[in-house]
């Protein structure tokens, strides 16, 4: 294999169906650009983070490059991928002349091959990088070893067996994955779907808020807001709700947690909406309140995200999220099994929601053999772009690492595209 220059620079774009993370190795957080590209009212078109000028989001056009988590348009990815190099990236040169630059990207388990000829082509024949390595993130958690110890509160020796086996839960806009990780490889054999993510609780929580209060049914980017600030995972679901009923029926239910107020947005003051707090009253006239358009939120805190984890509250014929991980680990080396359930890592921006660790830890163990040492990881903060900083740590270990399984634009030219199916794509 032809080798890799070690001064040339190491980019890294951890390419999700909702947002984009990419930078290069030695920054300490990736840049973050919306995967899409929307179009307003009036017609003006904005792409990336740009829909952050909008000054009125309700009834967009939004278009992703991204169908049922497969890349099907890089006539739109590469708009976007234009946009975050050079107005975020601050990429200086020629967008067609990376050839002093290594790339790693991620892309969803089971691409379809043609999809992903067509990122190869791109990669060297568009952008010319140096060299390159398409992964799925999954496998790229292996090399963050320190952060993944830190995760998983384990303070042990270097030769601990566990950092061999990684389950990465990876729960995005599109599905959720469930992905077994051994000794740095995927075991395919292992890896489950689930087709629930962030797109479908943003609309079960669009069809319940429509059906009981007022119609958001073309308000995306407004529930997307409602879901992220005020949705929680409750740890007994069934007596959460029967606690919000009671609440809901009684007349003095203002000073409960369970209830939030999340103020619509006016398009003057706000333009996303905001959960209306004590101290928020407190300093606001009695005039100025009854001015504001205010939902109150009960039960629908916490339906959206239980549909990952019981699908049946909405009618939908899916295992949920335990059953998921529980298929994921039986489907695995006996022997690896209990090494697996100890070493649960979680990424994705649906983690993000509070809750979820303590849920799906309560439930393994309630479902898992007594003998396993259940543990999960999860870091909040570091989420979405945990890959983005696993795939840094890959660069870091170059000559065990990113030289032993990239492409170069070399043996790109000498073999073809095919070559890079050989390489990259998965195989049982």
């Amino acid at each position: 294999m032809s080798s890799v220059s070690y001064g040339s620079k190491n980019l890294v774009i951890d390419n999700g169906s909702y947002e984009i993370k990419m930078g290069y190795m030695g920054e300490k957080l990736p840049i973050t650009v919306p995967n899409c590209i929307v179009r307003s009212k009036d017609r003006k078109v904005y792409i990336g983070d740009q829909l952050n000028y909008l000054s009125d989001v309700s009834q967009v056009q939004i278009r992703r490059p991204f169908e049922k988590g497969q890349l099907t348009s890089w006539e739109l990815e590469k708009h976007i991928w234009d946009y975050s190099l050079v107005e975020k990236l601050r990429v200086n040169n020629d967008l067609g002349n990376f050839n002093d630059t290594n790339l790693i990207l991620t892309e969803t388990p089971f691409s379809l091959p043609q999809l992903s000829k067509n990122c190869d082509q791109i990669v060297f024949e568009e952008y010319n990088f140096n060299s390159y390595y398409r992964t799925p993130v999954a496998s790229l958690i292996p090399w963050n070893i320190k952060s993944n110890r830190l995760l998983l509160n384990d303070d042990g020796p270097i030769d601990k067996p566990y950092d061999d086996f990684q389950l990465i839960v990876d729960s995005g806009f599109n599905c959720t994955w469930v992905i077994p990780v051994i000794y740095g490889v995927v075991y395919w054999k292992g890896v489950k779907k689930l087709a629930i993510g962030g797109r479908l609780l943003s609309g079960y929580l669009r069809e319940l808020i429509s059906f009981r209060y007022y119609d958001v049914t073309d308000e995306t980017l407004l529930v997307n807001n409602i879901k992220e600030k005020s949705c929680f995972v409750a740890q007994d679901y069934n007596q959460t709700i029967s606690d919000m009923i009671n609440l809901k029926n009684s007349k003095k239910n203002t000073d409960s947690n369970l209830m939030v107020e999340y103020v619509l947005p006016d398009f003057k003051t706000t333009t996303t909406g905001y959960i209306l707090t004590k101290e928020m009253k407190k300093q606001k006239t009695a005039s100025e309140l009854e001015n504001l358009l205010v939902l109150k939120l009960y039960d629908e805190r916490i339906s959206t995200p239980e549909l990952l984890i019981h699908p049946e509250i909405a009618q939908l014929k899916k295992k949920g999220l335990t059953s998921t991980i529980i298929d994921s680990i039986q489907s695995s080396p006996e022997l690896a099994r209990p090494l697996l359930a100890a070493n649960i890592i979680l990424i994705g921006g649906n983690f993000k929601i509070p809750g979820f660790k303590e849920r799906i830890l309560k439930n393994l163990k309630e479902n898992l053999p007594d003998f396993y040492n259940t543990r999960i990881g999860l870091d909040k903060e570091k989420c979405t772009t945990y890959g983005w900083e696993s795939g840094c740590k890959l660069f870091e270990n170059k000559d065990i690492g990113f030289n032993k399984v990239c492409i170069t634009k070399e043996e790109y030219l000498e073999h073809g595209v095919n070559w890079c199916a050989k390489r990259f794509n998965f195989n049982y």
